[in-house]
């Protein structure tokens, strides 16, 4: 009886401790969490079954993502939206990337440009295979010199353009992309879809690309959301 006993205590404590840890963690404020060790220590262990349970099937068992099909890479520190924060990562757990949630992050997604209609969201004029290959060489001599200048010259006028390729929109003057909107920096060398290749920059320009994350609002307890959002951060690689 006495044994009985002393389990039953130890398990209710266990349990009040539970729901003290829970309640801090989600007053917290999200950025403030990795400067709480005991809060991280409790979340963490949680939060990797929580990704391993839903986020592992896309992203992979060790955030590596999938560039085959655009899921990105979640332990570097190359962000596509935001810049890394809890809060941010977050945001996306809660809402997704496309999801048809409210507040899912859905502002741009990258036209087709191959087909006579390249965007739904407004008008743009479609390149012709030589504009495609010309645009792909001046994106390539961003990083690798030795290609052609004067192809480059051409691709950096059509990138340039409002009229045509209007890739400065998302992409910005230099290339560098713009994390408020998730269109990702085309000047290193970390690449969503494919592997840098023409032949895979080809593809992206020619097919486009729209590439979504489901929102788990309404499908997993907030503790939990915040959980996988600091597994997720402690995984990054600061720099």
């Amino acid at each position: 009886m006495l044994l009985v006993l002393l389990v039953s205590s130890w398990l209710a404590w266990d349990c009040i401790r539970d729901r003290s840890l829970q309640g801090r963690l989600l007053q917290a404020a999200p950025d403030s969490l990795p400067n709480e060790p005991q809060l991280m220590a409790y979340a963490l262990p949680r939060g990797q079954v929580g990704y391993r349970d839903h986020c592992r099937q896309c992203h992979g068992e060790q955030l590596q993502g999938n560039p085959a099909s655009g899921v990105p890479n979640l332990a570097d520190s190359d962000w596509l939206y935001g810049t890394g924060r809890v809060v941010e990562i977050e945001r996306v757990v809660l809402y997704g990337i496309r999801s048809g949630l409210p507040r899912s992050w859905n502002l741009a997604d990258m036209p087709a440009f191959a087909r006579p209609e390249p965007y739904a969201r407004y008008k743009i004029s479609p390149l012709n295979a030589r504009q495609v290959s010309d645009v792909t060489t001046y994106l390539l001599s961003l990083r690798d010199k030795s290609q052609d200048p004067a192809a480059a010259a051409r691709g950096s006028a059509v990138y340039q353009s409002p009229e045509q390729g209007q890739c400065v929109d998302c992409h910005t003057n230099d290339a560098r992309g713009d994390n408020g909107i998730g269109a990702p920096d085309l000047t290193d060398a970390v690449w969503l879809y494919g592997d840098g290749s023409r032949a895979a920059i080809e593809r992206s320009i020619e097919a486009g690309r729209a590439g979504t994350c489901p929102g788990w609002r309404a499908r997993l307890p907030p503790a939990q959301i915040r959980e996988i959002a600091l597994f997720v951060y402690s995984r990054r690689i600061h720099q």
